[in-house]
């Protein structure tokens, strides 16, 4: 093996497994909770304040029918349908995430308003044309390949006046290191893209931005939360992970925060909608 595929093996590891194999131990639950204040299951960088604006951006209610992308466990997505009342379909490809997205559902008695399911998310999807009223993706966007194509199959998928909104953490606004990179692409394929590349890409599918924000600060604060919790729980985790799971995890979340910290590699939060029959909106609310 090559002194670079070495490298690259040594810094890429198995994260959605495990984690999801230990999503609801003690020690998990009261990391979640230092790190956002409470535990609804959620693991991305998303913090309490935008998973609130969620509701209002998306503009849901009980009539609304949301498409969850790379739902993961579906915490946050429950949370969201207890909140709204929406009807939701949660997609991941992970079989262990979606198992225990279901049977919270049930637990929940949510089972009638929440349906999870297995599929590529990066893939075309098993639905009609203008079947949700909102598409919504955290995090997960960057590791989906093709931009261009997975925003037309968004665009597709959404009634006229739909919005899709996601945030996207791959957005260089400096410059990176090639091990740098590596170690926040560990968890996974990641495009990392240009600022502007996906006000562009927006434009190209026929969609319409209608605001962009800057949460890079707040995912710098996230990712040192969650590193410093972490650590404070190092010995019980580190019994629970796996020393080597451990140490790699704690190296992406410090990576991750560093690179944000310094504006480096940037996150942004993107909504954007499919013009009505009558005439396309004004972008507005577009904030740097």
């Amino acid at each position: 093996m090559a002194k670079e595929d070495e490298q690259q093996s040594s810094v890429r590891f198995d994260f959605y497994g495990p984690q999801y194999a230990r999503f609801g131990s003690a020690n998990a639950a009261e990391v979640r909770r230092e790190v956002y204040g409470e535990d609804i299951g959620q693991q991305n960088w998303q913090t309490a304040t935008e998973r609130e604006e969620v509701v209002d951006l998306l503009r849901l209610d009980t009539h609304s029918r949301v498409l969850d992308i790379a739902c993961g466990a579906g915490g946050p997505s429950l949370a969201l349908v207890e909140r709204t009342g929406c009807r939701l379909t949660g997609l991941d490809v992970e079989a262990a995430g979606i198992a225990r997205a279901k049977a919270q559902a049930s637990i929940r008695g949510l089972a009638d308003r929440a349906a999870f399911a297995v599929a590529d998310c990066g893939a075309r999807l098993p639905f009609e044309d203008g079947s949700f009223d909102a598409v919504l993706c955290i995090d997960a966007i960057l590791h989906l390949g093709d931009r261009l194509k997975t925003l037309a199959e968004w665009g597709r998928l959404l009634d006229k006046g739909g919005r899709v909104l996601f945030t996207d953490g791959a957005v260089l606004t400096g410059p990176v290191a090639k091990n740098e990179l590596d170690i926040r692409a560990a968890m996974g394929s990641c495009l990392f893209v240009p600022p502007g590349f996906n006000e562009e890409a927006i434009a190209a599918v026929g969609l319409v931005l209608v605001r962009r924000d800057d949460c890079t600060t707040a995912t710098a604060e996230t990712a040192a939360k969650w590193h410093a919790a972490r650590s404070r729980r190092a010995t019980l985790l580190v019994g629970e992970e796996g020393a080597d799971w451990f140490a790699q995890r704690q190296l992406f979340l410090a990576t991750t925060s560093e690179l944000a910290r310094s504006r480096r590699l940037s996150r942004f939060l993107y909504v954007a909608e499919r013009p009505s029959a009558a005439a396309a909106r004004t972008p507005s609310g577009l904030r740097g």
